[in-house]
């Protein structure tokens, strides 16, 4: 194996696994299934077709417990006087597939430990001369993390690299009893990686690790990937497509209802994660405290809010026990008068903090017309209000019609803001990324994207979607005043911004047994590339053949 191996802490999962007794009977359904799976897919297009109206869309990954129940709920819905007009044909196809791969997995399964050696496999090839580049950042700090427009969704693990390459992925699991699981996912690649010509192979751990259940309490370790996105397309604090976390992470298995009058807010969903966030130049090893809670007051509106603080790492100040108690309390934290500038006083507590919002509203009589927004403050004050929405501020916005007039297509525009701040900091400039990939909306800061994609969906599930969208870049610096109450940004000049358009087709598959074919091709045009006055043009083609049980 090259310089890329596996982590000796992440061994632990995969050898467990090979002391558990194989067994054949139905499966526990403790395991969470990540959110890069294609079953998500299904379920985002069963609640596009109004089937879901106690389901949490914004906080992933679910359990195959709570899958196997997001097919019941939507099968019953089907076969009664609620199943939505158009469409039904589809939706019961992917009914069925969802029922069949999760039906061992509901809470009335007979607590059998079973073992899956071979839980899922992947056969991939990519081919792309795209060159991934860093972020410009702002103050004039640089991000430590890289992009590649062209890569979306992105994968799990490692960016391919500009070249030819393939693989293969292997996932198990073993459901020990009806409330511990574990699970692991690897990867195994060679890559011909252009100019350096040459085969390079390299293996990795894409994720793995234990999640134990008590009642409706799941409490996750290991390596996972987490979205807290509330469409496919977007998520500012965790993507969609978000990286895999080192964390553990406390959570609802499925949506709860509170006590009380609190019960007028419907399915509710709360999630507890703290995460290592690696290697990095600056505070290596720096951590993330987050938490979100999502609710669904009507069955056709959904509504969260999420804060993350970013903290700690090598080198970082001490700070004392209630101070930081304190930083994790947003709504508290935000009204203190910190001590930025005077070098002989220390710091309370230094962390760079996020505090946001989310909506999604499906509007039935307007066939099924879905809308959905986010909104992002990073390094939140309260002297910063008037600038959320400009540079201290980060938006997005999607409207999505599932079904034009009845038919096989659906159209989606979309449109996102990133502010100069998000996710950026002064001391912690390593920013809001992992392993040199961002957590949230690869736009980066201080940027903006525009979007529409037009979809057709077969009666078997079948799915090919093209997409159009351009982006803008700015590499503007800027200087901070007053800097011990409003942090006041001014501009410095201006500078070319970079703009990017691509085109992106792509088709999922599905065929029977869990095999589902994944291809996808993209191009791209670069205008000012690496903000100069060149153009670039660039390509990627993706494929995969996927088995998932």
């Amino acid at each position: 194996m090259s310089n890329r191996s596996f982590s000796r802490r992440w061994l632990l999962p995969a050898a467990l696994m090979l002391l558990v007794p194989a067994a054949t009977a139905a499966g526990q359904g403790t395991a969470p299934v990540s959110p890069s799976d294609p079953a998500y897919r299904d379920v985002d297009r069963l609640a596009q077709l109004g089937l879901l109206d106690s389901v949490i869309l914004g906080q992933r990954p679910y359990s195959r417990r709570e899958l196997s129940r997001i097919a019941i709920q939507a099968r019953a819905r089907l076969a009664g006087n609620s199943a939505p007009a158009a469409r039904t044909t589809e939706a019961a196809a992917i009914v069925d597939r969802l029922a069949e791969r999760f039906h061992a997995d509901s809470a009335a399964s007979s607590g059998t430990p079973v073992l899956e050696l071979l839980d899922g496999a992947s056969v991939i090839a990519i081919s792309t001369d795209a060159d991934r580049r860093a972020f410009a950042g702002t103050f004039p700090a640089r991000l430590e993390a890289t992009i590649d427009p062209l890569s979306t969704p992105r994968r799990l693990g490692f960016p391919a690299a500009r070249g030819e390459t393939g693989g293969l992925e292997l996932a198990q699991r073993a459901e020990l009893t009806p409330w511990l699981a574990v699970h692991a996912r690897e990867r195994f690649e060679f890559a011909a990686p252009r100019p350096a010509g040459g085969i390079e192979s390299h293996a990795e751990l894409l994720l793995g690790g234990l999640r134990a259940r008590a009642g409706n309490v799941a409490l996750a370790i290991g390596r996972e990937q987490l979205a807290w996105a509330a469409t496919d397309e977007e998520g500012l604090f965790l993507a969609a497509d978000a990286p895999a976390l080192d964390q553990v992470s406390l959570a609802a298995d499925r949506p709860f209802i509170l006590p009380g009058f609190l019960r007028a807010l419907g399915p509710t969903q709360a999630t507890l994660v703290l995460a290592d966030l690696g290697p990095s130049i600056v505070r290596s090893h720096s951590r993330l405290l987050a938490y979100k809670v999502s609710v669904r007051p009507r069955s056709s509106l959904e509504l969260g809010a999420t804060f993350m603080n970013h903290f700690g790492g090598a080198g970082a100040p001490d700070a004392s026990l209630g101070s930081r108690l304190i930083d994790f309390l947003p709504f508290v934290d935000i009204f203190r008068t910190h001590n930025y500038t005077d070098p002989t006083k220390p710091l309370d507590v230094e962390s760079d903090k996020l505090l946001g919002v989310n909506a999604r509203l499906r509007i039935a009589r307007l066939d099924g017309l879905t809308l959905a927004t986010q909104l992002l403050i990073d390094d939140f004050d309260v002297h910063r209000i008037p600038t959320l929405f400009g540079w201290d501020g980060a938006q997005t916005f999607s409207a999505l019609l599932p079904s034009v007039g009845g038919t096989a297509f659906s159209l989606r525009v979309s449109a996102a803001h990133t502010g100069v701040r998000t996710y950026t900091h002064g001391q912690l400039s390593s920013g809001i990324t992992t392993r040199g990939l961002l957590l949230g909306d690869e736009l980066g800061p201080d940027a903006k994207a525009f979007g529409a994609t037009v979809g057709w969906h077969g009666e078997q599930g079948a799915r090919v979607e093209l997409e159009g969208r351009t982006e803008l870049y700015s590499r503007s610096d800027y200087v901070i005043t007053d800097q011990l109450t409003k942090f006041t940004l001014h501009r410095l000049g201006t500078v070319t911004n970079e703009l990017r358009d691509r085109a992106v087709a792509s088709l999922e598959w599905p065929y029977a047994g869990g095999l589902t074919l994944i291809a996808r091709a993209g191009a791209e045009r670069i205008r000012n590339a690496d903000f100069g006055a060149g153009r670039r043009h660039s390509y990627r083609l993706d494929v995969a053949l996927r088995l998932d049980r």
